[in-house]
């Protein structure tokens, strides 16, 4: 008998494997049979909704998790193919990587700034957190009154509410990611 939930087989092996479990050790997180579980993953079994209770509650992840047809979703971005979005006269580029989307509620950015730009970001007022990431350059980051200085390989997470501002004062082109997770 084929699963009427297709994906829950696939997603369950993504998340097992994920965890670095085996089969023997999610049957004993879960309370649910190894063969259960084999039988789940090879979509040999439709498991039950107390099943999947049982399963996302011993792995301590989300029910829908399981459910979800996006999960496998592989999206390949170019950063050639994406539309540059030009600011400070051209000496700001952004490049929306992963532009919003309402179920993860997250934007990714690339953001590449000149020698000497400096851009005062509009406050956000629905923005829960804000996360940098630097990838070369030297970005200083101007959170309300307080200064970072932040090298390639450094990150920094804060309050999106708050009045922030970027700058490139180091030599050559400052290049970093912007996360931005909203409320």
């Amino acid at each position: 008998m084929m699963s009427q939930l297709p994906k829950v087989g696939q997603n369950l092996r993504r998340l097992r494997n994920g965890l670095g479990l085996s089969l023997d050790e999610a049957s004993k997180m879960t309370g649910v049979s190894k063969a259960m579980l084999g039988q789940i993953e090879r979509g040999e079994s439709s498991p039950t909704i107390s099943t999947l209770w049982k399963i996302s509650s011993g792995l301590k992840v989300n029910f829908t998790s399981l459910l979800d047809d996006n999960q496998n979703e592989l999206v390949l971005v170019k950063k050639e193919d994406v539309e540059i979005i030009e600011e400070e006269n051209g000496h700001m580029r952004l490049y929306p990587i992963f532009p919003f989307d309402s179920k993860s509620g997250v934007d990714v950015f690339l953001i590449e700034l000149d020698e000497g730009c400096k851009h005062i970001s509009a406050t956000h007022k629905n923005v829960l957190e804000e996360m940098i990431l630097v990838i070369e350059g030297t970005l200083t980051v101007q959170i309300e009154k307080e200064v970072y200085e932040l090298k390639a390989g450094h990150s920094l997470k804060f309050d999106g509410t708050l009045n922030h501002m970027y700058r490139n004062d180091s030599k050559g082109k400052t290049v970093f990611h912007n996360i931005e997770i909203y409320k």
